[in-house]
């Protein structure tokens, strides 16, 4: 018989195996819910500055949107941004300001409540369309978490406003005036988009060892036995693969029609244009089986080094004949973008070019080349 002692001992017992159990399958989720890429792997990769020394092409990638995409929050080009707003209208009567303290770089909200202040650590974005920062901080796990600034700088305002995905309203809590704190999740997902390299230990991000920006090896792979091999080990897996991996080759971090809503995706929904492989996927021009990312675009080079005007992108396929689809049914020899694939903004201050190729009923919704 089991007296009131070995009760107590076996629910003790029972309680502690429970918690383990939470435990090991709390740390399993936080992993499993994000399965490991490219980005996470520890081994094989090479000295990012050795892919100068044979790739000619490498010297176009310099000051693409993509390589200039992370960078410290202390560096030259977001602390005079940060500056700034000391003098932004849009922030004048929010009782922000900007400290800094050494290398570090603080936000300071105060009001007749008190202060609170966050170290501000990563600047994320090209600064082609804006920039956010962020800060990080270990939770109770030992995991990466972030608190997103509330306030991003956008390059056409030139100003700050509300960043995009943030309350009108600021959130309750210690970060509510100065931003939204997030899990380690959403924190791995932020900067693995952002970086070449994130290597992540019981999900705690070593910053000493992340590589920042889309640099070569994000889009082919880790390539030390390519660099010590001089060049005989080379990796193909861009070779011959269809259009549809292609385009969702670029849609891991600019995103696939899967992680939205069903309802969400409908020509209607301006909010789409932020997501450029969904509109495209979606358009009639895709059922073609030609059209990638890369049929208009080189990732090798910036925006403005690429020619994006004129119909040359068009007629690779409409080529005027019949069986090659045709040119313009409204009669129209030159930029076909204006009206098939034109700038579109959405709740925020952003413009965004709308890749969902299509005759459209939406003017309204369009914006001038002056409004870029």
């Amino acid at each position: 018989m089991v007296n009131a002692k070995g009760y107590r001992r076996l629910f003790l017992a029972l309680l502690a195996c429970l918690g383990a159990s939470l435990l090991l399958n709390r740390g399993r989720s936080r992993e499993e819910e994000l399965p490991r890429h490219v980005v996470n792997q520890h081994n094989g990769w090479a000295e990012s500055n050795t892919c100068y020394d044979c790739h000619v092409e490498v010297d176009g990638f310099v000051g693409t949107g993509h390589g200039e995409t992370l960078q410290p929050a202390g560096s030259e080009v977001s602390l005079k941004l940060l500056r700034q707003i000391a003098s932004s209208p849009a922030l004048q009567d929010k009782g922000i300001q900007i400290e800094e303290r050494g290398d570090e770089v603080y936000a300071i909200h105060t009001d007749q409540q008190g202060t609170q202040e966050i170290r501000l650590d990563w600047c994320f974005g090209s600064g082609l369309h804006a920039r956010t920062w962020v800060g990080t901080l270990g939770d109770s796990w030992g995991a990466t978490d972030q608190v997103e600034f509330r306030w991003t700088w956008y390059n056409h305002l030139d100003d700050f406003g509300l960043t995009p995905g943030q309350p009108e309203e600021q959130m309750p809590g210690y970060f509510g005036h100065l931003g939204v704190l997030y899990d380690h999740p959403k924190t791995r997902r932020c900067f693995a988009c952002h970086t070449t390299r994130l290597p992540i230990d019981e999900g705690r991000i070593d910053f000493s060892h992340m590589v920042t920006g889309i640099q070569c090896q994000r889009c082919h792979g880790p390539q030390e036995k390519h660099v010590q091999s001089e060049g005989e080990i080379s990796e193909h897996s861009w070779v011959g693969i269809d259009h549809v991996e292609s385009v969702n080759r670029c849609a891991q971090c600019h995103r696939r029609a899967e992680e939205l809503e069903d309802e969400q995706i409908h020509p209607d929904n301006s909010f789409l244009a932020r997501f450029q492989p969904i509109g495209l996927t979606n358009s009639a021009c895709f059922n073609s089986e030609k059209m990638t990312c890369m049929t208009c675009h080189d990732p090798h080079l910036p925006l403005a080094k690429q020619k994006l005007d004129g119909i040359w992108q068009c007629t690779q396929c409409h080529d005027g004949t019949a069986e090659n689809y045709g040119l313009c049914g409204a009669g129209q020899l030159d930029d076909c973008m204006s009206c098939h694939m034109p700038k579109i903004k959405d709740e925020t201050p952003l413009l965004f070019t709308d890749h969902w190729i299509r005759v459209r009923s939406d003017k309204g919704e369009i914006h001038d080349k002056k409004d870029e």
